[in-house]
């Protein structure tokens, strides 16, 4: 599917002040315990240093800043204004700068941990950002990727489909007032990549000791590695 990067900004723009409730609302509320692994896999400690790639309203990056404390540095960078609107005033005091994924303003390995959350299947270039990922982080650090994977066939990957294909778009829709967001949100799910498959990007990706953990029954799962 085509990531056009100004349409998929606008679109985020769009919804970015009811997105947090339509998460939890579409997770069952579950979908913090998804942050708080992805933030444990990180491997990060406190004094230390996190960069959360697409942080949308920075509930991962507050939950790094949590783990690496007052000592440590965690920036949380997007390229949607209106979502960084919603990370300042929620996270206050949290570092925040808009920018490109695919592109990221830092030296190399500035950072000891970077993540992303529900980001990377947005990525006109996904291999590239998970590049950048490692790039940016120092040797031995670690990349976490939390992320949105088809799940295996059979009665939990049809119910999935169901779910997907028209309770998303339509509870999405109603909270959100957006529907075609959430269609396009639903799509980009559908389509995208399997649990192996998404080990095969992280080696693309030039990571290296890559680990996969399929959570929610394989339907979301979280890829680590280092650089």
């Amino acid at each position: 599917m085509e990531r056009d990067p100004a349409a998929v900004r606008a679109m985020f723009d769009r919804i970015a002040r009811r997105y947090d409730l339509v998460n939890t609302v579409l997770s069952a509320g579950i979908d913090g315990s998804w942050r708080r692994r992805a933030a444990r896999a990180t491997g990060l400690v406190a004094g230390g240093s996190a960069l959360d790639v697409a942080c949308g309203s920075g509930k991962l990056t507050a939950q790094l800043a949590r783990i690496a404390g007052a000592r440590g540095r965690v920036a949380g960078l997007d390229f949607s204004p209106e979502m960084l609107t919603i990370a300042r005033h929620d996270h206050p005091g949290l570092e925040f700068l808009e920018g490109d994924a695919l592109n990221l303003p830092f030296d190399d390995a500035t950072f000891d941990a970077t993540t992303i959350a529900f980001g990377l299947r947005n990525l006109s270039d996904p291999v590239r950002g998970l590049r950048e990922m490692v790039r940016v982080i120092k040797p031995g650090g670690r990349a976490v990727v939390l992320e949105f994977v088809k799940p295996p066939k059979g009665l939990i990957g049809s119910t999935y489909r169901i779910y997907l294909r028209s309770l998303l778009p339509a509870i999405g829709g109603m909270i959100s007032g957006d529907r075609s967001a959430y269609r396009y949100l639903s799509d980009t799910v559908d389509s995208y990549r399997n649990l192996d498959e998404l080990g095969e990007l992280a080696r693309d990706g030039v990571w290296s000791s890559i680990g996969l953990e399929p959570l929610a029954g394989g339907t979301i799962a979280i890829a680590f590695g280092q650089r």
